[in-house]
């Protein structure tokens, strides 16, 4: 018999387990908010409690404005000076660390944290 699932074509447990892992419903939603659907743009733009921590990062609007992933470091190097990418991206990075310790460990912290651990963070570094 050959085990489909493993590019070997044997049977392994961790290969079962991943199988089973993929056959899971999963949420569609997003759980920090209530919104219908999770999206890379609603995660760490749309958001409340991401809009908050950009906002607390000083974001004046220039890069809040766009339909499309914002992100797009092109458009942020244009934008902002070097000191401010680089806090961008350390903000960026807490968001999503802390949307990550929300949905799989069920604690979010607030948006004053996470702003205040990511300025710590670009300051320490």
């Amino acid at each position: 018999m050959i085990w489909f699932h493993n590019p070997h074509g044997f049977y392994a447990s961790n290969s079962a387990y991943s199988w089973l892992l993929l056959k899971q419903d999963f949420r569609r939603d997003y759980p920090r908010c209530g919104a219908s659907a999770e999206t890379l743009v609603h995660a760490l733009k749309d958001c409340p409690i991401a809009w908050a921590i950009l906002t607390l990062g000083g974001l004046d609007g220039r890069l809040h404005d766009k339909d499309y992933l914002y992100y797009r470091l092109e458009d942020v190097m244009r934008i902002l000076d070097r000191k401010a990418v680089e806090e961008f991206i350390m903000t960026l990075w807490n968001s999503w660390n802390n949307r990550n310790n929300f949905v799989f460990r069920g604690k979010g912290d607030e948006a004053q944290i996470i702003w205040d651990r990511a300025r710590t963070l670009f300051h320490d570094f």
